[in-house]
């Protein structure tokens, strides 16, 4: 009989992300560090969710220890905004600029500039704060579905978001909006709905958010996941989200690279996923139990 996995995926992804940040801020800012010591406040509270909650058979506790997730996944998102300016890193963006200009002749953003309009900005604004409604309420309806349910959405985001932050850590930049103020003859004017989206980016972002861009990365992970399990949802947000992707440089927080690597970092979760339903497809027949069943394999979906 096979026995319950000891770590779920995005225990293992948030895990190893979480070790790599305290042994880069051990090494290049200190221990004693205020950024050293926030990651260790975030390490300590995974174990402490694991040592209490792994072995607990009851499903409210096992769907407490996936929210847990969502908690470690904020804090990690937030974590280059200090870990950044700790170890000195500089900033890329004029690297990501040189590849759009060599690609475009210039950023999509700056391209983008003499076609807004405020009816447009707000639209545009509309479609980048649908992210957030999709991001997270898919989570909380998520959690409740049956448990098994809930696990496979919660691995594949949770396994991806570190992979992004990973991306930021590695190649930390502002975006257009920031970097290149000089280029953009006037702001971006728009109505409460802009107003709004600004709010929540001056006060929500990580500052070194540009790549790869999360939001067509979990994105891409959300409508995978809808497409297998929640088609009605998945037709419903596939207008949006494109929508969502063109508003990410019109808007001139990314750069067109930044919606590249999105894809590929996809690309590349979605290959690890193949890779590890290969890997277990034998053991599919042994975990009869609903609890026990990979979390990667497709479910009878919701039409």
């Amino acid at each position: 009989m096979a026995e319950t996995p000891r770590f779920w995926a995005h225990e293992r992804a948030q895990g190893l992300l979480t070790l790599g940040l305290l042994v880069w801020l051990a090494a290049g800012a200190g221990v004693s560090h205020p950024a050293t010591v926030m990651v260790v406040g975030i390490a300590a509270s995974q174990v402490g969710v694991l040592v209490v909650l792994r072995r607990s058979a009851s499903t409210l506790l096992q769907k407490l220890r996936l929210a847990s997730a969502y908690a470690v996944g904020l804090a990690l998102f937030s974590a280059p905004r200090v870990v950044v300016p700790a170890l000195g890193l500089p900033s890329r963006d004029g690297f990501l600029l040189e590849l759009d200009r060599a690609v475009w002749g210039e950023t999509p953003a700056v391209l983008l500039a003499p076609f807004a309009r405020p009816w447009l900005t707000e639209l545009m604004s509309a479609c980048y704060l649908s992210y957030h409604l999709y991001f997270h309420g898919a989570l909380a309806y998520a959690l409740w579905q049956p448990l098994e349910k809930g696990r496979r959405l919660f691995e594949w985001m949770f396994t991806a978001l570190p992979m992004g932050i990973a991306g930021y850590l590695l190649v930390p930049a502002v975006g257009p909006l920031k970097a290149l103020a000089a280029s953009f003859a006037t702001p971006l004017n728009g109505g409460p709905i802009t107003a709004l989206n600004d709010w929540i980016v001056q006060h929500g972002s990580a500052v070194y958010d540009v790549f790869p861009s999360l939001h067509v990365l979990m994105t891409c992970v959300l409508l995978e996941h809808d497409r297998r399990e929640h088609p009605r949802r998945f037709q419903r947000m596939l207008p949006v989200a494109l929508g969502l992707l063109l508003s990410t440089v019109y808007l001139r927080y990314h750069y067109a690279v930044d919606l590249l690597a999105g894809f590929v970092w996809f690309g590349a979760v979605r290959l690890w996923w193949s890779w590890r339903e290969r890997r277990f497809a034998p053991m599919s027949t042994a975990l009869a139990a609903p609890g026990l069943r990979p979390s990667w394999r497709r479910a009878r979906p919701d039409r």
